[in-house]
Order: C-alpha cells, then sequence, then structure tokens
C-alpha cells in the first residue's frame, strides 16, 4: 500500500516497508532537493512526507470503514537532512471518536538519529 496515489505519488514516492508495523520509506529523488548548495531535502518535501505517513497509519490502525482527514500538523526539523531516503515510524498517540494524533520520526542513517519529527491531527469520519 502507498499512502500517496496518482500524481502526487509519483513526485512524493512513498512506500510502506513492514506490514506488522507502521515504517514507510520516501525513495529520494533529484526533484526533492531543496538547497542545491548542501543538497538537503525540501522540508516541504519532509513535511509531506510526515502527514502522508500519519494518515496512512491511522487508516491502517481504524481499517477500511473509515476515512482520516488532516486537520493538523506541527513540523519539528531537529537535523539537515541529506541526498538519500527518508524513513519513516509513525506511533498513535490516541484514538477518539472523532480525532486520532499521530506522531511521526523520520531518519536517514540511523533510527535513532531522526532528522525530522511531527505531530497529525486528523478527522475520523464514516468512509464515503
Amino acid at each position: 500500500m502507498t499512502p500517496v496515489s496518482g500524481p502526487l505519488g509519483d513526485w512524493l514516492p512513498v512506500e510502506r516497508v513492514s506490514a506488522d508495523e507502521p515504517r514507510f520509506r520516501m525513495r529520494f529523488g533529484e526533484h526533492h532537493i531543496g538547497n542545491p548548495m548542501i543538497r538537503a531535502v525540501h522540508g516541504g518535501v519532509s513535511a509531506a512526507v510526515i502527514e502522508a505517513v500519519a494518515q496512512a497509519a491511522a487508516r491502517h490502525e481504524l481499517g477500511e470503514a473509515v476515512d482520516v482527514e488532516l486537520v493538523s500538523s506541527s513540523i519539528d526539523y531537529l537535523r539537515v537532512t541529506k541526498d538519500t531516503d527518508l524513513h519513516a515510524k509513525a506511533v498513535t498517540a490516541r484514538t477518539g471518536r472523532r480525532l486520532a494524533f499521530v506522531d511521526v520520526w523520520c531518519w536517514q542513517d540511523d533510527e535513532d538519529t531522526p532528522v525530522v519529527r511531527g505531530t497529525c491531527t486528523l478527522r475520523i469520519q464514516a468512509a464515503t
């Protein structure tokens, strides 16, 4: 399952890498570079990955009978990124009747050295 589909999915290739855990990977592409002088992944790309992963993790946990929609997100840029794949892990902090709160941690070389983290609030609604 890929959390991002259509033309955006081609530009932002996020894929699930574990069926057991909410772990994902965005394969790096030259079009993800934000600062060519240091070859860093653009912050907007990192934020989009966090939001897509949070939604995918919530959908997986809640099942197909519901849709989730991003209400808000808070992104913390912890370190400079590099021109390599971005890995992500989602942890659902709380799920209520109408809202879900998901934390996402992203890293590149070592899971113990995160480069970006985010907290997303998602609205839960019946699937249409």
